[in-house]
């Protein structure tokens, strides 16, 4: 019973109209007078709480022989109502605040925490995806996100998969680059990469199994570099089988460890 009290002052119930409720719904109708005693609150107040549940539409008034007895309306009605109150109420002030707010400036870069929050934005920006997703993630990953990029898929959106394994999306290009364990390991943390349109990102580390983070931003800027380096990432690998050793030639000592990873994934391809 406290619970459902405690439940109904978050509603916008104050702990007297509560109360009053809920005694209504254990025995009714009931004088002023007895609906006092049986919720506990002063019989000073129980007019004034009896008048607002009647007024908010949670208690009906019933005069028989001269006196005054209340009911509640039924709690599944009443709830009902108060849900329908309410959606019309945000819908009309989103509609109402939409026209009072500026522009956000979306080249910040939003902080994301925990697994479930990362997995919900993700989900969110497939389903608003217009023309093209580009997305690289570790097979771990790939099942949470398959219901959206497959119905994404059905909506004519043009799906590029990046990934470390074997995974099937029937309709879109998947793109599995094998790696050596040593590799994976090195990489796993990065879970997930999702660009959208050209025009967002989301990139997601995961620290443990529960502990997780993630980075969205429309920068265009960043956008750009993170879809390069998806697209890049495809050819790479053939491009350096292709070069062999002149590749040597013409990278960097300094950076031939990292072209030597990409390289890797091609030849593990082959074989």
């Amino acid at each position: 019973m406290p619970d459902s009290i405690d439940k109904l002052v978050e509603l916008g119930f104050s702990e007297y109209e509560a109360k009053a409720y809920m005694a209504l719904l254990r025995k009714n109708p009931v004088s002023g007078y007895e609906l006092a005693k049986l919720s506990g609150v002063p019989r000073s107040m129980i007019y004034e709480v009896a008048g607002k549940l009647t007024a908010r539409g949670a208690a009906m008034v019933l005069r028989k022989e001269g006196a005054t007895f209340y009911a509640p309306m039924p709690a599944d009605e009443f709830l009902d109502n108060l849900q329908r109150e309410h959606e019309e109420l945000v819908d009309s002030l989103k509609a109402e605040l939409t026209t009072h707010t500026e522009n956000p400036d979306l080249d910040y870069v939003w902080n994301i925490e925990g697994h479930e929050n990362i997995m919900a934005k993700a989900a969110e920006m497939i389903e608003q995806a217009r023309a093209d997703i580009h997305v690289a993630l570790v097979p771990a990953t790939f099942p949470a996100l398959r219901p959206m990029l497959e119905e994404a898929i059905r909506r004519s959106v043009q799906v590029m998969l990046y990934t470390t394994g074997d995974v099937d999306l029937p309709g879109g290009r998947v793109v599995a680059a094998h790696m050596s364990e040593e590799t994976l390991e090195q990489a796993r943390g990065l879970g997930l990469i999702l660009v959208i349109d050209g025009e967002e990102v989301l990139v997601g580390e995961w620290l443990t199994d529960t502990q997780a983070r993630a980075s969205w931003t429309s920068n265009p800027l960043l956008v750009f570099i993170a879809e390069h380096h998806l697209r890049t990432d495809l050819y790479l690998p053939q491009i350096l089988a292709l070069l062999g050793d002149q590749a040597l030639e013409l990278i960097e000592e300094e950076d031939r460890e990292l072209f030597a990873r990409a390289l890797e994934s091609e030849i593990a391809r082959k074989t």
